[in-house]
């Protein structure tokens, strides 16, 4: 197998936060925690605030909680902890009821929306809307619908992060794939996609097969439409490449989640995989959840994990950057070269490394607003942008 279940290159603050992450600790763990938390070495306050930056404190402070140690829990440090999982639990309560509203204004609009990520995540991949972090609210909708779309929220109160003048909203929608919107008064930012990923990375979902296999979850006993489990699995793994899985939370999204959906046809997910030139990034995030938190993998993953001598260097690389004291490099170092790694066909490279840098993107409208009859000249702003940013002066 390519993963040993070896966890000892971790510093022990990062092996801490896995440990309280897994779904079933075995006793030698529990006596890790309890030692670690014991050893007055132990950088206890920047421990949580790691814990937060990795978005996993309502993990960490539930096995705090279930494992015998809530004699520590009166250290004011730990105490804070619990403060800070009450917060983000109430917080997390406000956007879910914020969720359904939302569904409940497309519904009666007549637009068909996806839930993904945040509260519907949180619900399908840990039973729990409180267990999981999140900032924002994610939804799908169809690219036909957008239009609509931001004219309801703007009707409803909400602020898009930018403006839509008739000269460039043709081209933004046409160009880009998501848009933010903000709602002060409950303090909410929504970000609305028509494709579940930039261009950017020059991945093609099957948007029929998407629409087509929609199920629902139910949150605060209310039915939510959402992706299926094969559709939020396969996601979650390139959402975590494409991030280089610099937060122990995506790695343990896509652990909760297999756990969750145990009869799902893995084969079949493969060949999706593989159609839509992903299959390295969902077999590497099936890897690190092996590596981190022994996920049990059927045989047709681990087959594959071993016929691609890639997938073991790629796992070095991510735990050296983001899970390791060997090397502070952080996300910029060689990320072009990773992400061209993370794709097993070379047409899928030489498409990514063209979107890479001609394909417009957010920033590229706020640099400067075309007319739409200049709207065509967008893919010439981003290079332009790079050459001033890497090259000025």
């Amino acid at each position: 197998m390519t993963s040993n279940h070896n966890n000892s290159n971790l510093h022990n603050e990062l092996a801490f936060l896995v440990h309280c992450c897994k779904t079933d600790l075995q006793d030698v763990e529990i006596g890790f925690i309890h030692s670690y938390l014991e050893n007055p070495h132990s950088n206890i306050q920047h421990t949580l605030a790691l814990a937060n930056a990795h978005g996993v404190v309502p993990l960490v402070y539930k096995t705090l909680q279930n494992h015998h140690v809530s004699h520590f829990m009166y250290d004011d440090t730990l105490s804070a902890l619990k403060q800070h999982y009450l917060t983000i639990a109430h917080k997390n309560m406000l956007m879910s009821a914020e969720l359904i509203k939302i569904s409940n204004l497309l519904s009666q609009n007549s637009i068909e929306a996806l839930a993904f990520k945040g509260p519907a995540l949180s619900q399908m991949a840990y039973g729990d809307i409180t267990l999981r972090q999140f900032g924002d609210l994610d939804i799908l909708i169809k690219k036909s619908d957008i239009s609509s779309m931001i004219d309801l929220l703007i009707a409803h109160g909400y602020t898009p992060q930018i403006e839509l003048g008739s000269t460039m909203k043709a081209s933004f929608i046409d160009t880009l794939t998501v848009i933010g919107f903000y709602k002060n008064t409950t303090q909410t930012l929504i970000e609305v996609h028509w494709d579940l990923l930039s261009k950017n990375y020059a991945i093609t979902w099957d948007d029929n097969a998407l629409w087509a296999q929609k199920k629902e979850c139910v949150i605060n006993h209310t039915n939510i439409p959402v992706l299926t489990p094969q559709e939020q699995i396969l996601y979650l793994c390139v959402h975590g490449s494409k991030h280089l899985f610099e937060r122990l939370e995506w790695i343990c999204d896509i652990d909760r989640s297999a756990r969750a959906y145990p009869d799902m046809d893995w084969t079949a997910l493969l060949q999706t995989a593989e159609k839509c030139g992903i299959k390295r990034m969902f077999c590497l995030g099936l890897a690190l959840c092996e590596q981190f938190f022994e996920l049990t993998l059927p045989e047709t993953i681990q087959d594959e994990i071993q016929k691609d001598k890639t997938i073991p260097k790629l796992m070095q690389k991510i735990i050296e950057i983001n899970f390791s004291d060997s090397t502070k490099e952080g996300k910029t170092y060689g990320y072009f070269l990773l992400m061209w790694q993370m794709r097993e066909n070379l047409s899928d490279k030489l498409r990514f490394t063209w979107y890479a840098f001609f394909a417009p993107q957010f920033d590229d409208y706020i640099f400067i607003k075309l007319p739409k009859y200049l709207g065509f000249l967008y893919p010439l702003v981003r290079p332009y942008r790079l050459l001033s940013k890497y090259f000025k002066g």
